[in-house]
């Protein structure tokens, strides 16, 4: 199959959709397919990578929506202007459900005869509200453009429930990924700790720095906390404000920042946690960076919002408390904290899962199906 990956949101931005379109081709050209990913005309970081792995980057013109980072020229313009981009294609396989560039492809895609799907990434807040409905039919281009997919793919239930307010049409749940060969429990925690410069127990928080993944809540719960450190990962504009508010809670010597890190690190980081906590307030879809701390045998304190629960709970990979509640998140940090048997029992869950379903081996063969699903419908 010659299949296209087309979304605004692959790199350079940072976040779950970039992640997954690019294992999802990587996985899908190892599967003997001709893969390309049609996105923005910027610089991805990229491009070697894809070169070497012979992926084909096509790049869209257009004016660039600064603050939303979508093609702001193809919100505007016929859909029939991405037909020249994608006319040699089987599949044209969108990501995101609201974004210009995505939902013009299903379109197009379409429109020329094409096995057309569309991945949903994304749930906002109260998503399985019927609210959503009401506000649903006051947005008509969203309901407009979502007829187009032959097979929209959503990501978790959550992100089907939010979905659904938008499209009668049919809704396939197939999660998100992670390379199980990359991410695997450490041999020595330790020494990796001790490479780091750290010592004693880590607790590891591994996303953007904004409101919603609730840096801000994870400072205050660990100031409660003794005798560990907390490593932060990743860049955003609440970064200046979290170094002021470990300072103010007298706690900058137990809290590192490392700001970005490339793919290629992550690993070694997620081996040496003893527990991995994402505190989100909102709007959680999935989570990508569960998985990875599932995959390298770490327990996880996650918040019970979207579709976390799904993966913590019902994979018994960890615990879940309240959004915003800081009293209760570092209650669960503690208990895992203080107890190893605990944590060995939520690692082990959660590796164990991820190898049964989350393994990226076992989702591309779901998508596969998906495609060859709709192109024997044509």
């Amino acid at each position: 199959m010659r299949i296209a990956l087309v979304s605004d949101w692959y790199y350079p931005k940072i976040g779950g959709v970039a992640s997954h379109m690019h294992n999802l081709a990587l996985k899908l050209r190892e599967g003997g397919h001709e893969v390309a990913i049609v996105t923005n005309d910027r610089e991805t970081g990229k491009e070697k990578e894809l070169e070497e792995r012979g992926i084909e980057l096509v790049k869209v013109p257009g004016i660039m929506a600064p603050l939303l980072d979508v093609n702001a020229s193809y919100s505007l313009k016929s859909s029939r202007e991405l037909n020249v981009f994608l006319k040699d294609f089987d599949v044209v396989h969108s990501h995101h459900a609201f974004t210009p560039l995505a939902l013009k492809a299903v379109k197009a895609g379409r429109s020329m005869g094409k096995a057309t799907l569309l991945t949903t990434h994304s749930i906002s807040f109260a998503h399985d509200s019927r609210l959503w409905e009401a506000l649903g039919l006051t947005i008509p281009l969203f309901n407009s453009y979502l007829r187009y997919p032959h097979r929209i793919i959503a990501v978790s239930k959550a992100a089907r429930a939010f979905i659904e307010h938008f499209t009668e049409g049919p809704i396939s749940i197939i999660p998100n990924g992670v390379d199980d060969g990359r991410f695997t429990p450490a041999r020595d925690k330790e020494e990796i700790k001790a490479k780091f410069g750290v010592s004693g127990d880590v607790v590891l928080y591994v996303s953007r720095m904004s409101y919603r993944k609730g840096p801000h809540v994870l400072l205050n719960a660990f100031s409660s906390i003794d005798g560990a450190t907390l490593v932060m990962v990743g860049s955003g504009d609440m970064l200046p404000f979290l170094k002021m508010q470990a300072k103010f809670l007298g706690i900058e010597d137990r809290v590192i920042f490392t700001g970005y890190l490339d793919d290629e690190e992550l690993p070694e980081v997620f081996r040496m946690a003893d527990v991995f906590v994402l505190p989100s307030t909102t709007a959680e879809a999935f989570g990508i960076v569960v998985l990875e701390a599932m995959a390298s045998g770490v327990p996880v304190v996650a918040t019970s919002v979207g579709g976390i629960p799904e993966v913590v709970r019902e994979n018994e990979a960890g615990l879940l408390v309240p959004p915003g509640n800081e009293f209760e998140l570092g209650k669960a940090i503690r208990k895992l904290l203080e107890d190893e048997k605990l944590r060995e029992f939520y690692g082990k869950n959660g590796r164990r899962a991820v190898e049964e379903k989350y393994s990226w081996d076992r989702v591309v063969v779901e998508v596969e199906k998906a495609y060859e699903e709709v192109l024997s419908g044509l």
